[in-house]
């Protein structure tokens, strides 16, 4: 099993990573967090991340955290009935373990469909499972500090208003990718509506977007 790797950065895109160590290139799946986290090192650095390896009559595949707490958290996340490993990493990209913890508490389900292709039925499913089991997320936030890393580069303020912004970018961009845009067009594409409606919701903004095509 690997539970971690050191090797010089080769290519990073859009969910995944390649990572040399040793001679040997891995990929590594990671999150729309980690993604924007690793923009910020430069090409052919050398980063560690803290893997989790996943094996099944499928195949194997390994994803990569930059921190031991975001891996821990995918794997109380990835652990509920019905959530797989690639939901989890959703999740992940977008809400911190204090987040989810705030929204399950909150009853307000609907948060959780600022995560693309996350809607309807699916985030009532991620919500009645975090909320079953309340007590391993509060057992996670037990021994977990405060904040990790921020999730962008890009958003260094603790301006609430300014945070809320580049995030709603992120979701936006993140949308688009999935959708099949390359990441300079949907980057391209969301900050025209956004300097044209700076509070509209990503979900709106994404709308928008495909109808100007």
């Amino acid at each position: 099993m690997i539970s971690g790797l050191n090797g010089i950065l080769k290519k990073l895109e859009v969910g995944f990573v390649h990572l040399e160590t040793a001679g040997v290139t891995y990929e590594v799946t990671v999150s729309f967090k980690t993604y924007l986290e690793l923009k910020t090192i430069s090409p052919s650095s050398e980063v560690r991340l803290h893997i989790f390896h996943a094996m099944n009559e499928r195949g194997q595949r390994l994803f990569g955290f930059l921190t031991e707490q975001d891996k821990e958290f995918f794997k109380v996340i990835k652990g509920l009935q019905g959530i797989g490993e690639l939901t989890a990493l959703k999740i992940l990209s977008f809400f911190s373990a204090e987040d989810l913890y705030r929204i399950v508490q909150s009853g307000e389900a609907k948060e959780l469909e600022k995560i693309p292709k996350v809607k309807g039925k699916t985030s009532e499913k991620i919500f009645f499972e975090v909320k079953q089991n309340l007590k391993k997320l509060e057992l996670f936030l037990s021994g977990t500090p405060t904040k990790g890393i921020p999730i962008s580069s890009d958003s260094p303020s603790t301006d609430p208003k300014e945070a809320a912004f580049f995030r709603r970018k992120e979701i936006a961009i993140l949308g688009l990718v999935q959708l099949g845009f390359d990441e300079k067009s949907a980057i391209k594409e969301v900050e025209k509506i956004l300097k044209e409606t700076p509070e509209i919701d990503p979900g709106e903004l994404i709308r928008e977007i495909l109808q100007r095509l």
